[in-house]
């Protein structure tokens, strides 16, 4: 009796922790005129937290009258990062790391100076380590939203230079 509800329970629960891990992804989202001075391309993943910052961060943006586009992370290796002239990477800490895309990003973009990367993670108090990029850390609490946003904004306004921000 009790194989045959292991039988029944194990094929349950792999279903489940595969429909749990399988998130959906991001869709693509363009803000601003193509054809705009200064590009930001935003990778990132999808989580409560995660959309709320991004939100902020193409709201105050797109007020800036910059050209902003929102990615899957996943999509980031087929994205021409090399077209934008600030890259923001928001990903999340699994296993005391960055996620697979963010870390081979980090890894192999040549203009580091154009990258601000946002980890998630169960505290402030994890950094990567040596990631070569402006990086930050931050809870994925609903209150940290806003103050994350607006510091992921200034670090973009300053790649981007003086002259080019409001």
């Amino acid at each position: 009796m009790t194989n045959g509800i292991c039988r029944a329970l194990v094929p349950a629960i792999v279903g489940l922790v595969f429909y749990g891990c399988a998130a959906k992804a991001v869709n693509t989202t363009e803000w601003g005129d193509l054809k705009a001075d200064q590009r930001v391309l935003i990778a990132t993943q999808r989580s409560e937290f995660k959309e709320a910052v991004v939100s902020r961060i193409v709201e105050d943006l797109e007020n800036d009258l910059y050209y902003v586009k929102v990615i899957d992370l996943k999509r980031l290796e087929n994205e021409p990062a090399t077209d934008y002239d600030a890259v923001v990477v928001v990903n999340t800490c699994k296993a005391w790391r960055l996620t697979g895309g963010a870390s081979k990003f980090v890894k192999t973009f040549p203009y580091t100076d154009k990258v601000v990367l946002l980890t998630t993670a169960g505290g402030e108090d994890w950094k990567p380590k040596s990631v070569g990029v402006d990086a930050i850390t931050s809870a994925s609490k609903e209150q940290k939203a806003d103050p994350v946003a607006e510091d992921i904004v200034g670090r973009v306004r300053k790649i981007l230079g003086p002259d080019d921000a409001n």
